[in-house]
This record gives C-alpha cells, structure tokens and sequence, in this order.
C-alpha cells in the first residue's frame, strides 16, 4: 500500500491532506490531522534520515529515504520499504507550498505483549 501525506510549510509543519492510505496507516481522519506534526511522525532512525538529506530535497526538490518506521496516532508503529519527500510548488513556480511525502509498501506492527513470569 502507497501513503501520502502533504505537510505545510508554515511556521510548524503540519499536516493539510493525506489519502486514504495515509490516514489509515497514522490511524486518523481528516478532522484530527493538523494535530500531527512531522516531528511525531517518524522515529529516531527515522528523524535523523530525514534531518540528513533536508538540505537535498530542499536544494533539489527530491529525495529518497530508506525503510524505517512511523508512529501511528494510537502508538503502533507502521513500518514502510521506501519513502520519497518532494517539494510542492506554487503555481507561480518560485514558492514552496508544501512536502510531501511517499510512503511505499507500509503496513501497520501489531504490539506484542511482554510478559514477565
């Protein structure tokens, strides 16, 4: 399954769409998505892959990420092969709207209980 997931670029960014596959992989709807910031979105690993190619996609408009994990609005992790960032432009072509991004092959983690005997 393919998410995708549109954030502003506004003084925080927050989320302004995602289809269907992104709001069923962050376990949300429409209404509660401008509650989700892209810092709760990914995880460690995640963040830092991100931070590290920032200043590529905003230099060339695109990059690749490798397979990581998501946090779920409910606390589950939605693991995913690939993710692509790209740059969304305004019609007048000079000013960023929005990032959005891809996420390819994500599904959701079941929690597994430990338990201690």
């Amino acid at each position: 399954m393919i998410s995708f997931l549109y954030y502003s670029l506004k003084s925080q960014l927050v989320f302004i769409f995602e289809n269907q596959g992104g709001l069923d992989m962050l376990e949300t709807t429409l209404v509660a998505l401008q509650d989700i910031t892209l810092d709760k979105l990914f995880d460690e690993s995640g963040s830092k892959a991100l931070c590290s190619d920032f200043s590529k996609l905003m230099q060339q408009g695109f990059a690749c990420l490798p397979a990581g994990i998501c946090m779920s609005t409910m606390g589950r992790h939605a693991s995913y092969d690939q993710a692509f960032a790209w740059k969304v432009r305004e019609a007048d072509e000079t000013t960023v709207h929005c990032l959005a991004f891809s996420f390819v092959n994500w599904s959701l983690c079941e929690k597994t209980a430990v338990i201690y005997v």
